[in-house]
């Protein structure tokens, strides 16, 4: 049964209305249109939403990680491309700065994957990676965890990504999947992600009024899309599948970590490695007492917690080097400013929480009723669920391991 999966970037169920997005409201009709459990992680999400399993199983988390000890001296070409992105980093905004990392990325290793766009100091960015260096569709991306797009390649079947860096910007997305179908051999399933609404999100807040032009502008580029799919399949009984991967949450409260750091003492690069996540602080030390110190100088603090061990495994975060010796999480609504995606233009909304109470914060879903069926009739919907109505509709041999902990996942309680 063909299936395509619409993921709407930072799509939250308070923008969705007969009045904002009609189109996912027909769509849904008789089905479900409704929240899903929000899951704390970044790239994390996506490896869920395609495999069933936790990010504690499948092991991808953040954007970055660090990197592995290297020995020797930094190459030439390396300390170059880094000056080049400091001197870029001088410039007036964190568009250019951007900007000039991308290029300098780009000459450096034209072939390789670039994570989402950063600001990490450039003193620092040899001292990170991408946590995922494969697109999650290209085979074997997730090493021993089969995805989607491994067992459809196992199968004998077809998909068709349309998302960055195919697609620029979602205006062509409508363009690009009408000329993909007009090459006749119609992909047994599609993934289609548009991505405008989450940098929104972040400038606007979660605000229905502010964001009613793009709301507006993307349904109809839905509905244009649904109705040129199921034209297509006309016959086929094709399901679509719209979700989001995290809502978007206002932010209320802004937190500069500096300041507390220079209080305790520490010694960036002597004593700790930090990342800030923009709701999480990462903290890496070989000292105990460097722990401990880092740890008692965020605990106790209004709009963040220093989560234990229990708290981890609870929130099924992997239990490995990426993760941080030291994991402090922000309270919804607060976040860190500056951290290392943005220094200018403080956000007005934010996701990536550890733990959500407002309605914005929250994914969101909508199917067809023969999709809707196959969901679970009691309890909060996860990714996890999708995932396994997905492999149905599509006709896909289950896993009995990554089912029983798609099981599991609905069960994941908040710490």
């Amino acid at each position: 049964m063909p299936l395509a999966l619409i993921l709407v970037d930072a799509l939250p169920p308070s923008y969705v209305s007969q009045q904002t997005l009609p189109s996912i409201c027909e769509l849904a009709h008789d089905g479900y249109a409704g929240p899903l459990t929000n899951i704390y992680a970044y790239r994390g999400i996506e490896a869920t939403l395609f495999t069933g399993l936790f990010p504690s199983e499948h092991g991808v988390w953040g954007e970055f990680r660090p990197a592995p000890p290297t020995q020797g001296k930094e190459p030439v070409l390396d300390r170059l491309a880094r000056l080049g992105i400091a001197v870029g980093d001088l410039l007036p905004s964190d568009r250019l700065r951007i900007d000039v990392r991308y290029v300098v990325s780009r000459l450096r290793q034209p072939n390789r994957h670039l994570p989402t766009g950063n600001l990490i100091p450039a003193s620092l960015m040899r001292r990170f990676i991408g946590s995922v260096e494969t697109p999650i569709w290209e085979a074997g991306s997730l090493g021993k965890h089969r995805t989607i797009f491994d067992d459809l390649r196992a199968a004998g079947h077809t998909f068709e990504v349309v998302g960055y860096p195919t697609i620029q910007r979602d205006t062509q997305i409508v363009a690009h999947v009408r000329k993909r179908l007009s090459q006749g051999d119609l992909p047994d399933f599609w993934y289609i992600k548009f991505s405008a609404l989450d940098a929104l999100g972040h400038k606007f807040g979660p605000s229905v009024e502010k964001l009613a032009p793009a709301l507006g502008e993307m349904n109809g580029q839905i509905k244009a899309l649904i109705s040129i799919l199921k034209s297509s399949y006309a016959g086929a009984d094709l399901d679509i599948v719209l979700l989001s991967d995290h809502g978007m949450s206002q932010v209320t409260r802004m937190i500069d970590v500096r300041p507390l750091l220079r209080q305790a003492g520490l010694m960036l690069g002597r004593d700790y490695l930090y990342f800030l996540d923009s709701t999480t602080i990462r903290f890496w030390s070989e000292q105990s007492s460097v722990r401990s110190t880092l740890a008692a100088c965020f605990s106790g603090l209004s709009g963040m917690r220093v989560l234990d061990v229990n708290e981890r495994r609870k929130l099924h975060i992997p239990d490995d080097v990426g993760t941080g010796d030291v994991l402090v999480a922000l309270d919804e609504g607060s976040v860190i400013f500056p951290d290392f995606f943005r220094k200018q233009g403080a956000p007005l909304g934010m996701h990536g929480y550890a733990q959500v109470e407002t309605e914005a914060g929250q994914p969101f879903l909508a199917v067809e009723p023969q999709v809707a069926a196959l969901l679970p009739a009691t309890g909060p919907l996860t990714h996890a669920d999708v995932w396994a109505a997905m492999r149905t509709r599509l006709g896909l041999a289950g896993d009995d391991k990554q089912m029983m902990n798609q099981e599991a996942i609905r069960c994941m309680s908040s710490y």
